[in-house]
């Protein structure tokens, strides 16, 4: 009997590594930095076409920031992919991720099925090498081997961890290994490549489900104790109070370092992290001077740049290897080759509160889309766009009020139940604590600017409520939009 194999897509990440672009509400798996699907979406198309799990076998664990990006993305896959996720309501890094994932997979999927661990903002360009490792590195998880993908090193890179491998095999093409080691300085990482026993740590993992569990009550039972408690009540959305609890450990420090039964495979499946712009910059097309070019831009007497225009014309000339990335709220030049001083740049604005380390300017919503126009520490201004037949569900802020101007269209809003159209020049006020929903309920775009105004300004101050209760005031043609609109 062949063993269900059930793709685990980890989706975390703070998402500031490549910003501007990405941020930390925007992660760069949900970004479309490669053809025409983001990060996220080629990892489950790819992983699918490689595993042949069927849609309702995936399973991801997100964040509950990212939450509604990860259902809206895996909705334009196929409705099936949204059935299995978990709701991380904090970070508490991948030992925690991955049980949360194994006690799952065990109850829904049997411990005999082998989980496929693997980030979601990943780049594989050689899926045939890839299906090939799969095979083999379940081989090894069926001897109770935990496995993991080494990737053969083309440089010495210091952004990745990388483990040392012994002569001895497991199965087939996978060996053990001797320790894992973090990343290392320019000088030890040219020493790892001389030594040829090195392979870049990838992040992703094979393992049967009932074995990953054993080793966790073995080597972390205090992990896999405190995410059990945290599921009680709801095994998809575990409790924050006791999550909190869960302690703070990768999984290769929790697990992978002190089991006595790891095989590493090594592999060259053309794999990237996309870590910093000169690994994005690698796996992208160029043109015959080394430049890859996204927007509308001009470059003169300049070679091996990236350049990414947004709404405005970006020109270059006589420079080689910079970065410069145009988005609506900032701008980046930096040097492609010199990852270090990004990080540093990065970790001072988050220091700084910058909003624009947050938030994206421009947010795709299931009903719509938002757009961040100005931000100070009282006061946030955005300009939201609601599609035709669309609406905004139920909901209440605690700590801010909001007044809203429509300059586009007509919105019906219910404010505490009570109903009332806006038209274009008509301006509504929702107090703070008020329970209010907004319809779009015409066939044109809804578009209105929102100013935010109070002392907790952050996206997460929102309670979602049943919709149920919103229909008391609506007239018959408006509930039967109601159920439309609700369930599209």
């Amino acid at each position: 009997m062949m063993s269900k194999i059930i793709p685990v897509i980890l989706c975390g990440g703070s998402g500031t590594r490549l910003w501007p672009l990405s941020r930390e509400n925007m992660p760069k798996q949900f970004l479309n930095l490669i053809g025409d699907f983001s990060l996220l979406q080629d990892t489950v198309l790819r992983t699918q076409r490689v595993s042949g799990a069927k849609d309702n076998e995936f399973l991801f664990v997100t964040l509950s920031n990212t939450a509604d990006e990860l259902q809206q993305q895996l909705e334009e896959l196929g409705s099936e992919f949204t059935n299995n996720i978990l709701y991380e309501p904090c970070a508490r890094n991948t030992a925690a991720a991955i049980a949360l994932a194994a006690r799952y997979v065990s109850t829904h999927f049997g411990a005999d099925s082998i989980m496929w661990v693997l980030p979601a903002d990943h780049h594989i360009s050689d899926e045939n090498a890839l299906k090939q490792s799969l095979q083999e590195a379940v081989k090894a998880a069926k001897l109770d081997y935990l496995t993991t993908f080494g990737i053969v090193p083309s440089r010495p890179e210091t952004g990745y961890g990388y483990i040392h491998v012994t002569n001895e095999t497991v199965v087939g093409k996978t060996l053990k290994t001797k320790e894992f080691v973090e990343k290392p300085d320019l000088e030890t990482a040219k020493q790892y490549i001389k030594n040829g026993n090195y392979l870049w740590n990838s992040g992703m993992f094979v393992f049967k489900t009932g074995t990953i569990l054993e080793n966790y009550m073995r080597y972390a039972s205090d992990i896999v104790h405190s995410v059990y408690h945290s599921i009680i009540n709801n095994e998809k959305n575990p409790s924050k109070e006791e999550y909190m609890k869960v302690p703070k450990i990768p999984f290769d420090t929790a697990i992978m370092e002190r089991s006595e039964h790891v095989a590493v495979l090594p592999c060259d499946i053309g794999w990237s992290d996309i870590g910093s712009f000169e690994s994005l910059w690698e796996i992208s097309d160029k043109n015959p001077h080394g430049n890859v070019i996204e927007g509308t831009a001009a470059l003169y007497n300049s070679r091996n740049c990236m350049v990414h225009a947004g709404d405005r014309f970006v020109t270059c000339a006589g420079i080689d290897d910079i970065v410069v990335i145009e988005t609506e709220d900032a701008v980046l030049v930096t040097n492609k080759n010199n990852g270090d001083s990004m990080k540093v740049l990065v970790d001072g604005l988050k220091k700084m509160k910058r909003p624009e380390i947050q938030e994206p300017p421009r947010k795709k919503q299931s009903w719509g889309m938002l757009k961040l126009l100005s931000q100070n520490s009282g006061y946030k201004l955005k300009e939201i766009t609601v599609n035709p037949e669309k609406h905004i569900g139920l909901q209440k802020h605690e700590h801010r009020s909001e007044f809203w101007i429509v300059v586009e269209g007509e919105a019906t809003v219910n404010v505490n139940n009570e109903r009332k159209r806006v038209k274009t020049g008509e301006s509504v006020f929702i107090p703070q604590g008020a329970v209010y929903s907004v319809f779009n309920m015409t066939d044109a775009p809804l578009r209105f600017v929102e100013m935010q105004c109070g002392n907790n300004l952050d996206e997460k101050d929102v309670i979602k409520l049943d919709e149920q209760s919103i229909v008391a005031n609506f007239t018959q043609p408006e509930l039967d939009f109601y159920g439309k609109a609700a369930n599209s």
